[in-house]
């Protein structure tokens, strides 16, 4: 598969200095045979300054004069690309250096797609996510986006599908995951990290919350049928997380034997502990300990709840060094 031409789509608005950083990661893939196709999706920065600049001859660009959505974007940069496989990158993210050539190496006809484990950029610190290997089939997909936002495809097929659905207003990849898997079989996930997602909160890319039930709703519209009871159960979840609501231990009970224990349990004990959740969120973006942890764990042993606990743990300590001498 090494002599074949990676076509790479790329929807930008107005990140015009993110995007040369990933644009920058394209250039410094160790596997340099690629055609990039970016969309100027309606910027009113210098991102058309920019892109204008551009004299690498396998970097080109389309140019809308308003905004026409991310989905629409992607669309026609897929459709402008000529080669047999594609993957996506955005504005606000980056490959590593070994991008192209992990996914190459991987790439069989067999799988729906290839994907690969990925990073979450925090800020100060970075989190590899779906480290292990793994086939990925329709009920894994329906469970959770195990594939990240990105994946290796035959562009045929992409277009066999009519790409992203641009109707919905939030996981538009997750659906097209699931649309390919369906229709071509399982999909594989290499577990080395090759993606690094920029999880800056200053960067308007997170969907609003009414836009992610909807997309909930038309997602479960779309794959109803095909999904099992642990997927509409572990969908019910997912709802729960993104609205924020209760998840109690009974819940958690309930809810383990359809799988994803670890993401449940995470969620169950945030909704008890949220400001240590909030430390620690604090402490990936800031690398701030001193005003995290410590500040939470200050607050935390002042409170009724805080005294009751360390009365609970002295009284252990006690125990097991004295009550038996």
């Amino acid at each position: 598969m090494y002599n074949k031409t990676v076509g790479i789509y790329m929807p930008t608005h107005n990140r015009v200095e993110l995007l040369k950083q990933a644009v920058n990661s394209v250039l410094a893939q160790s596997y340099q045979n690629f055609k990039l196709v970016i969309v100027d999706d309606g910027s009113s920065d210098d991102t058309y300054q920019y892109l204008s600049s551009l004299t690498d001859e396998r970097i080109s660009f389309l140019h809308h004069t308003s905004p026409q959505g991310a989905c629409r974007s992607r669309n026609e940069a897929i459709a402008a690309l000529e080669t047999e496989l594609v993957t996506g990158l955005d504005d606000d993210d980056k490959f590593l250096p070994h991008r192209l050539e992990d996914l190459l190496s991987a790439y069989s006809d067999n799988y729906a797609f290839i994907c690969s484990g990925y990073y979450w950029n925090y800020g100060a610190h970075k989190k590899a996510l779906f480290k292990n290997n793994q086939q990925i089939s329709l009920s894994n997909a329906f469970d959770l986006n195990q594939c990240s936002n990105q994946i290796l495809v035959k562009r045929e097929r992409l277009l066999g599908e009519g790409g992203f659905d641009e109707n919905i207003p939030a996981l538009q990849d997750h659906d097209l995951w699931v649309r390919l898997i369906s229709k071509y079989g399982p999909a594989f996930r290499i577990g080395k990290s090759s993606y690094i997602v920029n999880d800056d909160h200053s960067i308007e890319r997170i969907s609003s919350l009414k836009n992610k039930l909807r997309a909930i709703e038309i997602f479960e519209e779309k794959h109803g049928a095909l999904m099992k009871v642990r997927n509409k159960e572990n969908f019910l979840f997912y709802k729960k997380k993104v609205k924020g609501e209760s998840f109690t231990f009974i819940d958690l009970l309930k809810s383990s034997r359809y799988g994803l224990f670890g993401l449940k349990l995470r969620f169950y004990f945030s909704g008890y502990f949220k400001g240590l959740s909030s430390a620690r969120l604090n402490y990936l973006q800031t690398g701030d300990v001193s005003k995290s942890i410590s500040q939470y764990l200050l607050n935390y042993l002042k409170s009724f709840k805080g005294i009751v606990f360390s009365a609970l743990v002295f009284a252990l300590i006690w125990y097991f060094l004295f009550a038996n001498h």
